[in-house]
């Protein structure tokens, strides 16, 4: 599979499978993880969009983008339902809600972007890096919350580019893509 990127630059991925539950997607910075995940997400026009066959998408980036003036609780209600809320709060999130973004650390922001991203209702989660900012407290209980979502949804995929160890040692994936 491949996408081309511009008329001089193509990307090319070897066969590509994502099966029902998790699959983490590594390999070296530059290789096309992150446009591997807007590809599926439909950002861009390519033949990957087949494998995701029209099904609801979530994507999770790097960097996640806030509405400045709303609060965290504002933003998410307006988006997804309460189920975030729950999530929200297995990530120690429960005093926060009513801040604005920029009185959140990264660490917060990324916490309160994987409780939306999860609470959406699609079959394809796409997360890019999403225990990058948390210290290894919040990254275990990120992987606790993968795992739950894995069995609290067997139907779904859940697709994790990270270069974080702490993915691969807690062996939560039911597949891997290396790059």
């Amino acid at each position: 599979m491949e996408i081309q990127l511009t008329p001089t630059y193509t990307l090319t991925y070897p066969e590509l499978k994502f099966p029902d539950g998790i699959t983490l997607v590594t390999g070296p910075s530059g290789v096309g993880k992150t446009t591997l995940l807007r590809a599926l997400h439909g950002d861009l026009t390519t033949e990957l969009a087949a494998l995701v066959n029209a099904e609801k998408t979530a994507l999770m980036p790097q960097q996640p983008q806030w509405i400045s003036y709303m609060s965290l609780r504002e933003q998410l209600s307006m988006t997804v339902d309460k189920t975030w809320e729950s999530i929200a709060i297995t990530l120690g999130l429960e005093d926060h809600f009513d801040k604005l973004p920029d009185e959140l650390s990264i660490g917060q922001q990324q916490r309160f972007w994987l409780a939306w991203v999860l609470a959406e209702d699609a079959q394809w989660i796409l997360l890019d890096e999403p225990t990058s900012a948390l210290d290894d407290d919040w990254a275990l209980a990120a992987i606790a919350l993968f795992v739950q979502f894995r069995s609290d949804y067997p139907n779904k995929k859940l697709i994790i580019v990270t270069h974080d160890i702490r993915l691969l040692q807690g062996a939560i994936q039911n597949h891997h893509i290396a790059l």
